[in-house]
């Protein structure tokens, strides 16, 4: 009856350990900060000189101009750049390829996916983030 009792305060012990909630404070990623020399700001349609953008984690936290980065700070510098947003294109074929013209109607689909993978990329690297592939088989 005694080992009962001493089984049954364990286990409750165990249970209440359990039920409360750990605390979970998970630090602050560290801030990286983009230097470059101008910034499109696409709202008012005026470039902006000498700015600072200011990444936490995978957001923009903010964009200032005329700021500098902290001491001691992660900071890529692009003395020479332009900021832009991405850009976004409505109306493309990425799994196109126009090089075969008609030949493509007998092009297979896995090979259309990997040439709309090459394409992306292509796509990507010219600063568009988002597309809309239009008339995409399969």
């Amino acid at each position: 009856m005694k080992l009962c009792r001493i089984l049954l305060l364990s286990l409750a012990l165990v249970c209440l350990g359990v039920a409360q909630p750990a605390a979970t404070h998970s630090p602050e990623p560290p801030a990286t900060f983009v230097h470059a020399a101008h910034l499109l700001d696409v709202k008012t349609g005026k470039m902006l000189d000498n700015v600072l953008v200011t990444i936490k984690g995978d957001r923009i936290t903010s964009v200032a101009a005329g700021q500098a980065a902290p001491k001691g700070a992660q900071v890529i510098d692009l003395p020479n750049a332009t900021l832009l947003p991405g850009l976004i294109d409505a109306h493309t074929h990425l799994t196109y390829d126009p090089n075969f013209g008609y030949q493509e109607l007998g092009i297979s689909i896995p090979k259309e996916a990997l040439i709309g993978a090459k394409n992306a990329r292509i796509t990507l690297q010219a600063g568009f983030t988002t597309v809309r592939n239009v008339g995409a088989r399969g």
